[in-house]
């Protein structure tokens, strides 16, 4: 490709910058972000697998593969550890932000391309995903529903990612950035709430019918950062404990009177 051809193509650290500063609202440098760059690079690297040779500094498309993102590599150096210069073709950005926000809602970018690639395995996602988000979870101490994820979950089974952004369904951060209780994507840290309140659930209905043993048991296995739920299992803990402590006394006080 000639340097006139590429005249249109956009550095891609710059879009990245446009998309996360501009439309997300973090804040520069985007370098501060270090784990989400990283996590959309190796997006970037799935939507766009390369091939470079270990002796040559040039980087170029592995034609191999299915490149959902078109990209050029051009060497800013002549060593083998040379970086190369990365554009994107203006005409692939709106795909990349919104492969941006799958990953933040479903994690793994073999999913983004399955959602991308597959009609039928899109449909099946988004109605796992609108369970877990309007049926068995309440997202309202999360901050996370808001109406542009309910219309993006709406037009992303007939979207065409290529050409129709997405809205953006996070507030000034994204899921990438680790942070919370999100673990990396949205999609991974509720079901990992709604097991531990499913969990809950069990554990509490036990205590409240007058199974220590059993709520104890129920209790035990759960990790969560909810605080209520956190409250009481720390609670039904102590008082299992508490009472296995008076039954050792009195089993000393018998063997004594014997």
């Amino acid at each position: 490709m000639s340097e006139a051809d590429k005249g249109n193509w956009r550095e891609i650290s710059s879009v990245y910058e446009d998309l996360l500063c501009r439309k997300v609202g973090l804040s520069k440098p985007l370098s501060r972000h270090g784990k989400l760059l990283n996590s959309i690079k190796t997006l970037v690297s799935a939507l766009s697998p390369s091939l470079k040779h270990k002796d040559d500094v040039s980087r170029r498309p592995d034609r191999s593969k299915t490149q959902h993102l078109r990209l050029d590599y051009t060497p800013l150096g002549h060593g083998c550890d040379s970086r190369n210069r990365v554009r994107i073709h203006p005409g692939d950005v709106t795909l990349l932000w919104n492969a941006i926000l799958l990953q933040g809602i479903f994690g793994e970018p073999k999913v983004v391309i399955q959602l991308l690639e597959q009609e039928k395995m899109r449909t099946e996602l988004v109605e796992w995903a609108r369970e877990l988000f309007f049926e068995r979870q309440s997202l309202a101490g999360l901050g996370l529903l808001r109406q542009e994820l309910i219309h993006l979950l709406e037009r992303l089974p007939d979207a065409d990612l290529k050409t129709e952004e997405l809205p953006n369904p996070f507030a000034d951060a994204l899921p990438q950035m680790g942070l919370g209780h999100l673990q990396g994507n949205v999609l991974k840290g509720l079901a990992a709430q709604t097991a531990a309140l499913s969990q809950g659930d069990s554990m509490m209905a036990a205590y409240l019918s007058g199974d220590l043993e059993k709520a104890y048991q129920q209790a035990l296995p759960i990790e969560t950062d909810n605080e209520v739920l956190a409250k009481y299992r720390k609670l039904i803990i102590r008082r299992y404990e508490d009472a296995t402590s008076f039954d050792e006394l009195l089993d000393t006080f018998r063997k004594k009177d014997v």
